[in-house]
């Protein structure tokens, strides 16, 4: 409903904007572009469209156009429209999406006062994370900027921010709420309400940030038509099926997000570094994810050496996972006239496990400051499965890789 607000909002307004701003030379257009390779090392996985079979180019690459414009005194608006080559929810590589478009209200030096579509909070980087010239290393860390979170990248909503000093310490309060709808492979997600802040403090080289969201979700699973029907007969056969069936959706299941990050600006050695934790805490389509990382970076002149750190997992229902390995236990496979469920059991289990991540990182790279707008990036990462996962690598049914390794060679530019 506050997304159908919103847009009525922004379709009624529009026209006196545009025309007071086509009025006046307060135009400010900016923008950024990635252009990334990358190749994996090992045959059989792929991650962000990477394989082995070539130097891909889609991965990393994105390109964004952002519009700044004074509608009145203390009133401004911000469009951005971002086409990425690699897109985790249903959007076709390099289709233009309205990531940025809202209102900004200042009633005063310290409250300021959004309205429309934002950037989602989540981390340090967040509202930066497509500008790869922002940070230092090729990608965020993926152990925290997980692509499971890629979906809610953007809400529909407000916010209010509160700015002060304090004790030599500058402080900086957002609180927000808002909507979102999206889809990624063959899930549909709708969060309504998102509500939630975060509190930077940031003093000499320091900067710490707290932040907490909370998502009333719906997600539906779509899964295909012989799962589907097969999994009414199984459940008429042991009702603790059941709650396979419900692990497949969440209806209104409050989600916690939490998430603390700490950047320590020093000589001759910077540190970032930021931790994160999603809990279900309703039944359902559970998704309990954890995830840190420890970056250092080094700045020689126009080069700048980093290090990365970090582990990723994500644990999917585990009252589906007992309902059937239970069964395969009492039940064991192999039982006269009982193929088919057999069948049903590990096809189960494999859909079960592909929403089961557990990995460890290591990141090595250089960043070169080719121009003041311009910076070349080489990156190796190496990628540690655990728990007979692939982490956030995609891999064929054959793959038993207990390891994979990505090399991305980016140049990123701002303008």
């Amino acid at each position: 409903m506050f997304r159908f607000r919103c847009l009525a909002f922004f379709s009624l307004l529009w026209p006196i904007l545009t025309t007071a701003a086509m009025s006046s030379e307060d135009w400010q257009v900016s923008g950024f572009t990635s252009l990334g390779l990358g190749r994996m090392q090992e045959p059989g996985l792929e991650f962000l469209g990477y394989d082995n079979e070539k130097w891909r180019a889609k991965g990393d690459s994105v390109l964004g156009l952002q519009l700044n414009a004074d509608m009145a005194e203390r009133l401004s608006m911000t469009l951005q429209v971002v086409s990425r080559g690699y897109n985790q929810d249903d959007t076709n590589s390099f289709e233009p999406e309205l990531d940025w478009l809202f209102l900004s209200y200042h009633l005063n030096s310290a409250w300021r006062i959004r309205i429309g579509r934002m950037r989602t909070p989540h981390y340090l980087y967040s509202e930066t994370v497509d500008v790869g010239y922002s940070y230092v290393w090729a990608r965020p860390p993926i152990d925290v900027y997980s692509t499971i979170l890629s979906t809610f990248s953007y809400f529909d909503g407000a916010d209010i921010r509160y700015l002060t000093h304090s004790n030599n310490v500058d402080i900086d309060l957002q609180l927000f709420s808002g909507y979102m709808k999206r889809s990624r492979d063959n899930l549909e997600i709708k969060v309504e309400p998102m509500i939630g802040g975060n509190i930077s403090l940031q003093w000499e080289q320091w900067k710490l940030r707290y932040g907490l969201i909370y998502d009333r979700t719906d997600i539906r699973l779509q899964p295909t038509a012989n799962f589907e029907s097969n999994l009414e007969a199984v459940i008429a056969f042991d009702s603790s099926y059941q709650s396979v069936k419900d692990a497949l959706n969440a209806d209104d299941a409050w989600y916690r997000y939490q998430t603390l990050g700490l950047h320590w600006d020093g000589e001759p050695v910077a540190i970032i570094s930021e931790v994160f934790d999603i809990k279900n805490t309703d039944d359902g389509f559970q998704n309990d994810a954890h995830g840190w990382y420890l970056s250092a970076h080094m700045p020689l002149g126009k080069f700048t050496p980093y290090l990365v750190r970090g582990a990723f997992t994500n644990e999917y229902n585990l009252d589906a996972f007992a309902t059937v390995n239970n069964s395969l236990q009492s039940f064991p496979t192999g039982q006269p006239g009982y193929e088919g469920f057999d069948a049903f059991r590990l096809q189960a289990l494999n859909r079960l496990e592909l929403n089961n991540y557990d990995q460890s990182t290591w990141t090595l790279g250089l960043r070169y400051d080719l121009m003041s707008n311009v910076a070349l990036k080489a990156e190796w990462q190496r990628f540690d499965f655990h728990s007979n996962s692939s982490g956030q690598i995609t891999r064929n049914a054959q793959d038993t890789s207990s390891h994979a390794a990505l090399t991305t060679l980016i140049i990123d530019v701002v303008f």
